[in-house]
């Protein structure tokens, strides 16, 4: 019989190596979105992504004899709903934009986490995370304007980078919830709200547009639900363990993960300005995490 109590306590003693692997596996997806045909609807990789999650989590659910549906459902069908929203907003990114620029959006979260985190779970404004908006925005601009684009030969449309920002303000709610949500719920509830909400509001979509995929893009589909059920699994038991936004400031490894592999596997191009602007959103996470005060 599997020992998932052992294993977890192993997890566990990982403590922030935990964020770690969940940047790496988080990367990993991404580059498994990148390399499939665009004839794939978005919709249809994260159902598949979310069935596949969904059968791995309730099957360690029904080894430790839990309750699948938890306590507080309605935050878990809100967060399975942000994190469906999320999911759909990145792939639509990744796939249309170049992979390092596509992450760096993305990672501008932990910034909207420490806005969200002052409304909903009683952490403090200060004058430092409006210092972390305004450098982190620099930072996005430096990488956005038109004159780095164009000497990077790439044009990317206004509504992709729209779609990338929304993916990561519904990650940052995400987050946000699911910090709530490991006071009173196992891990692997947690996770398996996602991909079932996932699943029950994209079938049917899935099966009117259905497009039948060959064996080559089912190996990265597969791929796809794999990585992230590791990365999902890492990330949950590290947010449990640390302040959402202290967690955040960790993730943004992915950053530097994703800009490898798109220089590795797409040939992108990384220059002074991706490097400054990647920094200076970097640096306005560490700020606006490192710097909330609790009301007490």
């Amino acid at each position: 019989m599997i020992k998932v109590e052992e294993l977890e306590k192993k997890l566990y003693s990982l403590n922030r190596y935990n964020l770690v692997f969940a940047s790496l596996f988080f990367s990993i997806m991404t580059l498994c979105v990148k390399n499939i045909d665009k004839r794939i609807p978005i919709y249809e990789l994260v159902f598949f992504r979310s069935l596949l999650s969904l059968m791995i989590t309730l099957f360690v659910i029904n080894l430790k004899n839990i309750n699948p549906l938890g306590n507080n459902r309605p935050l878990l069908i809100l967060r399975g709903v942000l994190g469906t929203l999320a999911l759909v907003c990145i792939f639509y990114a990744i796939r249309n934009m170049p992979l390092s620029i596509s992450t760096v959006i993305q990672y501008t979260y932990p910034i909207f986490i420490s806005i969200f985190a002052g409304v909903f779970i009683n952490e403090k404004f200060t004058k430092n995370l409006v210092f972390a908006l305004i450098i982190g925005w620099i930072g996005i601009i430096v990488i956005l304007n038109p004159t780095q684009l164009s000497n990077l030969n790439i044009e990317i449309e206004n509504v992709s980078i729209f779609i990338a920002f929304l993916g990561s303000i519904c990650t940052a709610l995400a987050y946000v919830t699911v910090k709530k949500l490991s006071f009173t719920e196992d891990v692997y509830v947690i996770i398996e709200y996602f991909p079932l909400v996932s699943s029950i509001t994209l079938l049917p979509i899935v099966l009117i547009n259905w497009v039948t995929p060959n064996w080559n893009e089912l190996v990265w589909i597969v791929g796809i639900g794999l990585f992230t059920q590791l990365g999902q699994t890492f990330l949950t038991i590290g947010l449990k363990n640390l302040p959402a936004t202290e967690a955040s400031t960790i993730n943004y490894l992915q950053v530097l993960f994703g800009s490898i592999w798109g220089v590795l596997f797409f040939s992108e191009i990384i220059n002074f300005n991706f490097l400054l602007g990647a920094l200076l959103v970097l640096l306005g996470t560490i700020i606006s995490t490192t710097k909330i005060i609790k009301r007490t």
